[in-house]
């Protein structure tokens, strides 16, 4: 049985942590700000998502990601997120201290992805607007964040909010509004693992890491082309009988997109990379040496126990008693 605990003392910095974006210290109000956010999580937080601050620097909160479904379920992931003192008008940085192959992530390699790379080209870790090891791209779930960096060169590349997948750019979402909670940040990290359809809206521009992007893109292709045979296979009568037909097979617009991401010649074959470098980043992360062992650095403030389950019991008796 597994509990998650909490490291009750003071933390150092963690195994990999993140380069902070601004070395200004919080204001009261920020710091203020950021704890009442805090609270509100209690009543309300993201499925599988938890989190605490570091103790003596509201600015710097730990998070563990718990998939619960999608394409990197059942994956255990831990993260840090920084908060700089223009929060929310400026963007956290959000690093993974997690092995895990991702669009929005960079590899935790010594070398980085610019967060406006329009190609796969690895880059020094001196340019500028770089991502660490580890760094969780927010282009395209926030771009309002990186206007700037659109005058400077990125230009119409930069995804807009009208460009985000539905469940990201409605009105409802509040993802895309000027003012960000953090309740919508994580939402986002939690929808960025477990919705694929989140996945397909990603831009090749607001990717971290391009060769998870086109593992991703060539692993969706080959999915929707095997729909589409599947669909040219079947009577009509059998694609036209009842609306769970919709369900089964893709729309012609799928079948487009299909097509489009045909490999072409000469072109870098993906088949199959994004099946295994994700089977594995998950079993990795489920290990007993990562979630228990020597492969758990002891800096991480949340952490987790191998319990019998009698034990488990009197603890989760004892914290609906505080509830």
């Amino acid at each position: 049985m597994i509990c998650l605990g909490f490291q009750t003392g003071c933390a150092e910095p963690a195994t990999h942590p993140p380069i902070s974006t601004d070395s200004m210290p919080l204001s009261s109000f920020s710091k203020q700000n950021l704890l009442l956010e805090f609270s509100s999580l209690k009543y309300a937080c993201p499925d599988g998502v938890y989190v605490t601050i570091t103790p003596g620097e509201a600015s710097l909160w730990s998070g563990i990601l718990s998939v619960r479904k999608g394409p990197y379920a059942p994956a255990v992931l831990r993260f840090q997120i920084s908060f700089p003192s223009q929060f929310p008008a400026a963007a956290p940085l959000i690093t993974f201290s997690t092995d895990i192959f991702h669009p929005l992530l960079t590899p935790l390699t010594t070398l980085t992805y610019t967060t406006n790379a329009s190609t796969a080209d690895t880059v020094s870790a001196t340019d500028d607007e770089r991502l660490p090891p580890g760094g969780f791209s927010l282009r395209h779930g926030f771009p309002q964040w990186f206007r700037k960096s659109s005058i400077r060169g990125v230009g119409s590349r930069v995804p807009s909010a009208s460009s985000a997948s539905p469940s990201m750019s409605d009105a409802n979402s509040g993802y895309s509004s000027p003012h960000v909670t953090v309740f919508q940040l994580l939402e986002y990290i939690r929808c960025a693992f477990s919705d694929a359809d989140l996945l397909d809206s990603i831009p090749v521009e607001a990717a971290a890491n391009p060769g998870a992007y086109q593992a991703w893109q060539s692993y969706r292709g080959r999915f929707l082309d095997n729909s589409s045979e599947t669909l040219r296979s079947s009577s009509p009568a059998t694609r036209g009988s009842s609306g769970t037909a919709s369900l089964l097979f893709p729309a012609p617009d799928e079948v487009k997109i299909a097509a489009n991401r045909s490999r072409q010649p000469g072109a870098w074959n993906w088949d199959g990379v994004w099946e295994e470098r994700v089977k594995k980043g998950v079993q990795n992360s489920l290990s007993e040496a990562v979630l228990f062992g020597s492969a758990v650095s002891g800096d991480d403030i949340i952490r987790f126990s191998d319990m019998e389950p009698n034990a488990l019991q009197r603890v989760t008796e004892n914290i609906a008693r505080c509830y």
